[in-house]
């Protein structure tokens, strides 16, 4: 009995050991001592309470099972004794039991049983200790009726030896419950943490997903984007040269049923004045179609006439009437008519001439020098001519600057409008575009002639310069006079106003220099 208790005060000792090393590293692992590794085994929830790792060689703690219940404690010895289970009669029995006698007395009584005798010794099964605890009582049944006197001394012997172990199986209970409870939150947290790491993992891949498909869509609207940008350009272009190319077909079939309508002898007379006729008309078709591809739009070519709103303004104080010489689609022709003038205008181009008397303006098909020897001197407000001069030998530019200067009422305006060879890029390069151009025009060629042939005010206005982004980079002198040979205005005017008669009370008005603007 004593080295029996020996043993339990040995394992008590161990225990708190542990329990005080438990308690200083606040909840780090225990140590891996074998029986406390054993005992988390034994407090696994997932295994059956009541069942212990060998049947046969059972260790004392499962036996007392010191942190169960009574009836696991009754159910776990049953099974590894008697090697079945707990019958309602013995349960109900030992439970009232236990609270006066201690687990120990139990165990005791129940190794001293013939069944369990039998069971042990059939199964070859070893309990330990069994000799400490079964020899009283087999001591006890010797005595005969004097044991029936002694058993109640034994029992209370064992009651007194388990009252006063029950501190110490509680202090085992509280470590096995802390260790439990600890595997319990420890295993909870690994499945936590691992189904949150799962959840994570299919988030990400969900994100994944979600990401590459926003980027293939992303790159799809790109390449709509792109498509719909080119389909537009390509549709903006196919308007621009639609009239243009209509009105060369109609032009064609207008020189195909004038030939069909010729006499048998059209063959011959092709070879004639009739044969010339029609080769022009064709040019003329090609012109206007070569017009609209290249020149620009009528919506743009409007935009960039409303620049011209002080000079029209100043005009319209010296009449009403407008010559506009080689009126081209007429675009200015419609913007004088706007703005309260009686326009007409001439061209040599017959497809011009129909182009615009389809509109309803007054166009002359005729010679525009001609034209202007006709008109009554000072008969006219206004005098203007857009991209015609550089198409014409000087002698015809000259009679044309002078018959304006007669036709012209006093404060009348010219304007002459020509490609600016000033940008180094249009004297040597977009000048050519045009095969019917002659030369280009310097502003200053063109002021002395104005101003040599009686004009006043005159003034060089420079339009159109190429974009910002067509320019070099940077801001010193040289890079700022390179921009200005390259990316300069690509068009100039000279305008001048036919100066007033003089008068006895008056002094002759002088001609000044050429002003210079640019916008």
């Amino acid at each position: 009995m004593k080295k029996t208790f020996d043993d339990i005060d040995s394992l008590i000792g161990r225990l708190k050991a542990v329990a005080r090393q438990h308690e200083r590293q606040h909840g780090t692992q225990p140590p891996p001592f074998a029986y406390r590794e054993r005992l988390g085994e034994l407090l696994d929830e997932r295994q059956d309470p009541a069942s212990v790792s060998d049947p046969n060689h059972p260790a004392l703690e499962e036996l007392v099972a010191a942190s169960h219940r009574d009836e696991v404690f009754l159910q776990r010895v049953y099974r590894v004794l008697m090697d079945r289970e707990v019958d309602q009669e013995g349960m109900s029995h030992y439970l009232s039991v236990l609270p006066r006698t201690g687990r120990l007395y139990v165990l005791a009584e129940l190794l001293c049983a013939d069944e369990a005798r039998d069971s042990l010794a059939k199964r070859g099964a070893v309990i330990p200790r069994r000799g400490m605890l079964t020899l009283p009582f087999r001591l006890v049944g010797r005595l005969g009726p004097l044991g029936r006197v002694v058993r109640p001394i034994m029992r209370l012997c064992y009651r007194v030896v388990g009252i006063a172990l029950r501190p110490r199986f509680k202090l085992l209970e509280r470590i096995f419950e802390l260790e439990t409870n600890e595997r319990v939150r420890g295993a909870m947290m690994r499945d936590v943490l691992l189904e949150l790491d799962g959840e994570l993992q299919r988030q990400e891949h969900r994100l994944g997903q979600q990401a590459e498909h926003a980027q293939q869509q992303q790159q799809t609207l790109a390449q709509h984007a792109q498509q719909s940008s080119e389909f537009a350009h390509r549709l903006s272009e196919q308007e621009r040269h639609q009239p243009a190319l209509f009105s060369a077909l109609q032009h064609h079939r207008r020189a195909v049923e004038r030939l069909m309508e010729a006499p048998e002898s059209a063959q011959a007379a092709l070879q004639g004045p009739q044969g010339e006729q029609l080769d022009q008309q064709l040019f003329d078709a090609y012109y206007l179609a070569f017009e609209d591809a290249c020149r620009g739009s009528e919506a743009q070519i409007r935009q960039h006439l409303n620049h011209y709103q002080p000079q029209w303004e100043t005009a319209r104080q010296a009449g009403t009437r407008a010559l506009d010489v080689g009126c081209g689609r007429g675009e200015w022709l419609a913007l004088l008519s706007e703005q309260g003038f009686t326009p007409h205008g001439v061209d040599l181009n017959i497809a011009m001439v129909e182009h615009c008397r389809e509109r309803g303006f007054d166009v002359t098909h005729a010679d525009a020098v001609n034209v202007m020897r006709r008109e009554p001197e000072g008969s006219h407000a206004l005098v203007s001519a857009f991209h015609l001069i550089e198409h014409l030998p000087f002698d015809v530019l000259y009679n044309l600057v002078d018959q304006a200067n007669r036709i012209l009422a006093p404060g009348g305006v010219l304007i002459l409008e020509t490609p600016n060879p000033e940008n180094v890029l249009v004297g040597s390069h977009t000048f050519y575009h045009d095969p019917t151009h002659r030369n280009p025009i310097t502003p200053t060629a063109i002021s002395f002639l104005l101003t040599y042939l009686g004009f006043s005010d005159v003034e060089i206005r420079r339009f159109n310069p190429y974009p910002e982004e067509a320019k070099v980079p940077g801001d010193d002198p040289l890079t700022a006079r390179v921009n200005g040979h390259l990316c300069g205005p690509q068009d100039f005017a000279v305008v001048g106003r036919k100066a007033a008669p003089a008068t006895e009370n008056a002094p002759l008005e002088t001609n000044a220099p050429a002003q210079e603007s640019t916008q």
